[in-house]
């Protein structure tokens, strides 16, 4: 029974270690850019955080403001000027304009001052590659590309050279140092690269095999480190050696528990954080400096406000303070999130917080007293019960032995006598007994 009991009160104790974590923010689904299915593949923030561009299937771009991304008015559509999957996008330090990168080769340049799209020079020598991911480096006009089959390519003054062809699987994204010219680059299955300053490029051993890089982000210009993201909800920190690029290391694989889904990109946010997206649909908010993690909102958050947000997927997210921002989802709906308040109506009542935090520990201490008898005697004794138990533990003793006694002169008796005598002797025996049992209690009372 004491078994079942204990069981049944561990089983009631789980759901309190094993539930999800709350969500940090509020979310809002403000509007949609379209009533069809746009296919949003990602978007950058504009090196001046005012606006940002996104991109995505056929050629589609986009530019929203990134304060009031939920006003339609501030929206400015671009001209498609391809039919071509659109996969990655960066600007150019100054800001005066980006690069756009998709399928078959396609390079596109955007110019902030005329909001013009265009082919970008050179890019016929790269036509024949799917190109999924693009970087400036922050202090020139040097940037790194990644194809769907694993080289990484160098753009500087409309010129594309081949860097490495070494890796077979997807370049899944590239992100640069805020203070070095120095890039990491992730893939699907061949591990993490260093790019440095002289376009040396340098494999990390240590992420591979069995790690699935998604996304790398390099947000705190404080640190020498960067920090890798894998399938499985892995993250990794990367020590970037700014001298020697080769002596660079990765740390050890971090899993982020207790979240619903699988991470599938990142994206840059305030204060020097990362933004992890989640499959289905969900963000965690890590923060490279004190190596923690957030959940900003679940897809059960997601339901509870559409039913159709729940199934939609990641597109890109921003903020423009801690966890304030928008997020774009990859069907084009727009929704804001800012942070969470509690509810007070909702809220338990102080003393029945205060009876939670006594009793759990309480059932484990009554359960370890209940299950260890030398706990119990030692208790006993500490409330001044032990004299009177000892006591009472002789006295049994003693009857006892007066008990058997002349049980067994009787049984000896009983071997040579008929059954009449036996009937007899046990009279005479009860007897005995019950003299006995008067004796102890007349001296009880004397004590």
């Amino acid at each position: 029974m004491r078994r079942v009991i204990v069981i049944l009160c561990i089983l009631l104790l789980l759901p309190l270690t094993s539930a999800v974590p709350d969500a940090t923010v509020h979310i809002t689904l403000e509007r949609r850019l379209s009533n069809y299915d746009i296919g949003i593949n990602g978007g950058v923030v504009s090196p001046n955080g005012v606006s940002v561009l996104i991109y995505g299937e056929d050629g589609y771009v986009h530019l929203l403001s990134t304060e009031n991304a939920d006003d339609e008015s501030t929206d400015i559509v671009l001209e498609n000027e391809t039919t071509n999957n659109l996969n990655a996008a960066s600007w150019h330090p100054g800001g005066k304009s980006a690069l756009i990168v998709g399928d078959s080769g396609t390079v596109l340049r955007y110019n902030s001052t005329n909001y013009a799209l265009g082919e970008a020079e050179g890019s016929f020598s790269i036509s024949n590659k799917d190109i999924n991911a693009i970087q400036f480096t922050p202090g020139s006009s040097v940037a790194y590309l990644g194809t769907d089959d694993g080289q990484i390519w160098k753009y500087y003054a409309d010129t594309f050279t081949m860097l490495d062809n070494q890796a077979s699987s997807r370049v899944t994204d590239i992100a640069c140092m805020k203070n070095e010219n120095i890039c990491v680059a992730s893939t699907l299955n061949d591990g993490l690269a260093v790019i440095d300053q002289a376009d040396k490029i340098t494999w990390l051993p240590q992420s591979t095999p069995g790690h699935t890089w998604v996304g790398v982000g390099c947000e705190d210009p404080t640190m020498n480190y960067c920090t890798g993201f894998a399938s499985g909800k892995k993250v990794a920190l990367i020590n970037i050696d700014v001298l020697d690029s080769s002596k660079s290391t990765l740390g050890d694989i971090i899993i982020l528990g207790q979240l619903e889904g699988d991470s599938i990109a990142e994206n840059p946010a305030a204060d020097s954080s990362t933004l992890i997206a989640l499959a289905p649909l969900g963000i965690v908010r890590w923060t490279l400096y004190t190596e923690e993690a957030f959940l900003m909102f679940s897809n059960k958050n997601a339901s509870d406000v559409d039913i159709f947000l729940s199934g939609d997927s990641y597109g890109m997210a921003w903020e423009n303070s801690e966890n304030t921002g928008f997020l774009v989802t990859s069907q084009g709906r727009i929704v804001s999130f800012a942070p969470a308040t509690e509810d007070a109506s909702s809220s338990m009542p102080t003393f029945v917080l205060v009876l939670i935090a006594l009793c759990v520990p309480g059932v484990f201490i009554g359960l370890l007293y209940w299950n260890v008898p030398w706990l119990q005697r030692k208790y006993a004794k500490l409330v001044g019960r032990g004299k009177k138990s000892d006591n009472s533990s002789v006295k049994k003793e003693k009857k006892k032995n007066k008990k058997i006694k002349p049980l067994s002169e009787d049984k000896t008796k009983s071997q040579t006598s008929n059954r009449t005598t036996i009937i007899q002797n046990i009279t005479i025996k009860d007897s005995v007994i019950a003299g006995d049992f008067q004796a102890d209690i007349n001296t009880e009372e004397k004590l």
